[in-house]
């Protein structure tokens, strides 16, 4: 039986602009003769359900010829039927084969992530012969996909808005709850699963199924009482019909459903060939306009009873009944199989028309950043110099969300449901958003696609999960930011990891950014593109940040002129500020600008906490940073190779339990040859570990030193917590250069045990 694991992306993703299920399987020698033997043997299970009928084709696609990829695409086709036989229309699987692995990547469409994993989860019972008897198991998943279904006009609407490239996200679906949005809706329900924001920020609408939300409020009372309707038609001097007939002939309904001023569809009395909209009299569809436009062009179905629609009004059984605001649209439209009915569409496409009239902006503009180091150091930059040059920017990072510069929540957000917070906030007008590699991996993207993207890095870090192994695994996954880049796409031309992105990039222009390569050289690798450049070049003898864009050559600021660069001997942070000044360049900020706000960005605790932050209260000089793989490890050894210091260097360092211990090892040989004197230290107590990091490490990260030289005189191992850093700082002595290299827990506690250490006179 082959190994199966699956889980849900929430929105687009790596694999797709679709939310998908995606399905990891794992074969041995064994697998290759596993039942099923055939798709016929499924096929039978189902129809013994009453799932298919004989007649009905089933798989839907031809089958691959290769055994593990047949067997997947098999498994995917049943789940995608399942969908289907309850009322979900999705449409798309896919199968790929990881070459030379025994792997197999499935990906199956879901509308619902509940029902998408509950449906994967019955296939997969269903083929690998745990479950045999469906009738009952299919009724409960039928029941419980149901409930959970798209309104017709919802799919439609998000379609539509698709179509404009307007964001459409679904607040009734993970990772939001309907109660979420108490407020707007006031804890009613007008249609369920029907609840939609479309646009960003304070360009954002809100509807449910087809009524405004964030309408007027008479809007709501209307909705509410036929009282209020029956009080705004005598207003409008339109009749009334009365109960009764006319001359004995009996008068029909019909139903005009009107939008933005536009009549949209027309509806007749059923089992009667339906009526065409050139034919309503006039007068009728006077009174529909009439009333849309006194309700905002908001969309309202009218009733109407007429003997001859085709006449003006003769009597008191001719005249409008009612009108219903969200009005339900499948209702008001001709039957058909599958898909969207075309009056549907009509309709919802008015409805995106009027909530965003002509080519009117929906988006916020999205700066989103990763990499593997200094992915929150660059949009902390980026969010600085944005406000420095008057915008207001909702900034994500593993810090937290930031509207506009104040904490709205702390902790690591830098995956959708982080980014979402700051998309939906209507108190911001751009997006800085830190996009690191477990979000891409497990819950896809909050946008489909970004202005810009940058790629700082890829190095060896977080390998060994989800079949990320290999640093090239890891660059592909983090290549599907860059991916979505629409305006631009900034990459690092001296990581041979980022530049092999550029082929996949398709945005309208790229950015090779170099600490070490000239702007001609540079030229040459993107040739045949549309490009700007950022390089390090000589400018009064000194050493500047220069940008190279459409033959203009634009100076930024001296290096040593930022302070987070140390006077420019930490290089990462001269290359994060190289990311950061052509990400904002390409957002507008100009030049002078941004210089100026670059030499007022410093790595102080406030500004960016756990990276190079400096100490000044104790006899010794103290950096702090979040180093944390071998790269950065590297970083911060040859940053401390460019301090000239009277007394010693020092490093206490730590790492986690779910590294492995080659990695862990090439961390601690990274530091080898740089200091006097090596802290080794467990990064938590084991107790306060969660079950992948609960191991100690310590004695691992010592080997690592042994092994690379360093006498075992100038190590020790240490474990966690207050009363070890305070030994550590009793064994400094005025004039040395102690580094500390700190989780994020102590990170946020280092300024609490140095403000106790100087109390308590140590």
């Amino acid at each position: 039986m082959p190994v199966i694991e699956w889980f849900a992306y929430a929105g687009p993703n790596r694999r797709s602009d679709r939310k998908v299920v995606e399905v990891t399987l794992k074969f041995g020698p064994a697998d290759q003769n596993a039942f099923p033997k055939s798709s016929n043997e499924i096929k039978r299970l189902l129809v013994e359900a009453g799932i298919l009928t004989e007649v009905e084709h089933f798989p839907g696609e031809t089958l691959p010829g290769e055994r593990m990829a047949w067997y997947a695409s098999l498994l995917m086709q049943t789940a995608l039927l399942f969908q289907q036989k309850a009322g979900h229309r999705v449409s798309f699987t896919s199968v790929s084969v990881c070459a030379g692995k025994q792997l197999c990547i499935a990906l199956v469409e879901h509308q619902h992530i509940d029902v998408g994993m509950t449906a994967v989860k019955l296939a997969i019972e269903l083929l690998t012969g745990k479950r045999r008897l469906l009738a009952e198991p299919f009724r409960m998943f039928r029941e419980f996909a149901l409930q959970r279904r798209l309104p017709v006009e919802t799919e439609a609407i998000i379609h539509a808005a698709a179509e404009r490239d307007i964001p459409c996200i679904q607040l009734e679906q993970n990772p939001y709850k309907r109660e979420d949005f108490s407020d707007l809706t006031g804890g009613a329900s007008i249609r369920n699963n029907g609840l939609l924001m479309l646009g960003h920020g304070k360009f954002q609408r809100v509807l449910e199924g087809t009524f405004p939300l964030d309408g007027p409020e008479f809007l709501k009372d209307l909705l509410r009482d036929r009282d209020r309707r029956r009080a705004l038609l005598d207003q409008l001097e339109i009749p009334v019909a009365q109960p009764g007939t006319a001359a004995g002939v009996p008068a029909a309904q019909f139903h005009l459903v009107v939008v933005n001023g536009e009549v949209t569809t027309l509806t007749g009395p059923p089992h009667v060939a339906p009526p065409c909209l050139d034919d309503v009299h006039t007068t009728y569809v006077k009174y529909a306009l009439d009333i849309n436009r006194e309700v905002g062009l908001a969309p309202v179905a009218v009733s109407i009873s007429s003997e001859d629609i085709k006449i003006s009004p003769q009597g008191p059984g001719d005249g409008v009944i009612d009108f219903v605001l969200a009005p339900k649209l499948e209702s008001y439209t001709a039957k058909q199989a599958g898909g969207v009915p075309g009056g549907v569409q009509t309709s919802a496409n008015a409805i995106v028309e009027w909530l965003f009239p002509g080519r009117c902006t929906a988006r916020l503009p999205i700066i989103a950043v990763t990499g593997t180091n200094g992915k929150t150091t660059t949009t902390r930059m980026i969010n600085h110099v944005m406000t420095f040059a008057g915008r207001r920017p909702g900034m994500v990072c593993t810090d937290g969300v930031f509207i506009d510069g104040e904490v709205v929540e702390e902790g690591d957000a830098c995956m959708d449901v982080g980014h979402f917070k700051v998309l939906t906030s209507k108190e911001v007008d751009i997006a800085v958003l830190e996009t690191h590699h477990a979000g891409i991996m497990s819950r896809g993207f909050a946008f489909q696609w970004c202005d810009i993207a940058i790629c700082l890095n890829v190095s060896e870090d977080h390998l060994g999960v989800g079949n990320v192994d290999t640093v090239e695994d890891m660059a592909a996954v983090k290549q599907a930011l860059p991916e979505r880049a629409r305006h631009a796409a900034i990459l690092n031309a001296d990581d041979p990891f980022c530049m092999a992105m550029l082929k996949a990039v398709k945005a309208e222009k790229v950015c090779l950014v170099s600490m070490e390569l000239p702007f001609a050289e540079l030229a040459v690798r993107a040739a045949g593109r549309k490009a700007c450049f950022c390089v390090l070049e000589p400018v009064d003898s000194k050493e500047w940040l220069v940008i190279h864009d459409d033959g203009k050559r634009l100076p930024v600021t001296p290096v040593d002129g930022i302070p987070a660069t140390f006077n420019g001997m930490a290089r990462f942070n001269v290359s994060n500020a190289m990311h950061t000044a052509v990400a904002c360049y390409l957002a507008g900020v100009d030049v002078n600008s941004l210089g100026q706000a670059l030499q007022c960005f410093t790595s102080g605790y406030d500004t960016t906490p756990g990276r190079m932050n400096e100490f000044d209260d104790l006899p010794f000089r103290l950096i702090m940073d979040f180093a944390h793989n071998p790269d950065g490890f590297r970083n911060v050894a040859e940053f401390v190779d460019r301090q000239s210091v009277n007394g010693r260097k020092m490093v206490v360092f730590a790492g986690t339990g779910d590294r492995t211990d080659e990695t862990l090892e090439k961390m601690s040989a990274e530091l080898a040859g740089h200091f006097d004197f090596y802290f080794c230290k467990e990064h938590l107590r084991l107790e306060d570990a969660n079950e992948r990091k609960r191991r100690p490490v310590a004695k691992v990260m010592q080997k690592g030193l042994l092994d690379a030289g360093v006498p075992e005189s100038r190590t020790v191992v240490l474990m966690h917590g207050e009363e070890v850093i305070f030994s550590i700082f009793d064994a400094c002595h005025p004039g040395d250069l102690l580094i500390m290299l700190l989780g994020h827990v102590e990170k946020h506690l280092l300024a609490g045990y140095i403000s106790k250490y100087i109390r308590q006179g140590t």
